[in-house]
């Protein structure tokens, strides 16, 4: 009896935050820019204003430091963005770099942003700048020895976001 009663709630809250939260998912493509270039894919949920999103980038080349390696990079992110106009948006992101096999050398950065997006065929054309700070917690000694921390990491991205049929009818 507890069980369902617990069930019943977690269904009723599901449900309230559901249509609080009336919006919609939309998917998106990047590339970003900041030291190396690296295309990424995520998701965003938008809700009149405001869109809070997920991604995740992916590279690899050949390693510099050992000859005949190659290395991997993936770069998770989570970024909120507030439009100020329908085209002008002020954002935060978290993120990390990881390169593997120098997992120890990762980065975790956070920071301020902006973005200008315009409508392009069935979905929106946005090109963002970041300014990205290393958070303490990362890169070890190395960027702390380096005074990297002082000044932010310069993000160039661009991303093409579209809706696909099967997240919405809508939109």
């Amino acid at each position: 009896m507890i069980g369902m009663k617990r069930s019943l709630s977690i269904l009723i809250v599901v449900l309230l935050f559901s249509i609080t939260l009336a919006g919609y998912f939309s998917c998106f493509v990047g590339l970003a820019l900041s030291g190396a270039a690296f295309p990424y894919l995520g998701v965003y949920y938008n809700v009149e204003n405001f869109k809070i999103g997920g991604s995740l980038g992916f590279i690899m080349g050949p390693d510099e430091k050992k000859s005949g390696q190659w290395y991997y990079m993936f770069s998770p992110a989570v970024e909120v963005a507030y439009f100020l106009t329908e085209n002008f948006s002020v954002s935060w992101d978290a993120r990390a770099l990881v390169v593997i096999p120098y997992q120890s050398e990762q980065l975790y950065l956070t920071g301020p942003g902006a973005g200008y997006s315009f409508r392009l065929w069935e979905g929106a054309l946005s090109l963002k700048i970041h300014g990205e700070l290393i958070l303490p917690i990362s890169a070890g000694e190395k960027a702390w020895s380096r005074d990297m921390t002082k000044f932010p990491v310069p993000f160039i991205e661009g991303e093409y976001e579209f809706t696909p049929p099967f997240f919405s009818d809508n939109h």
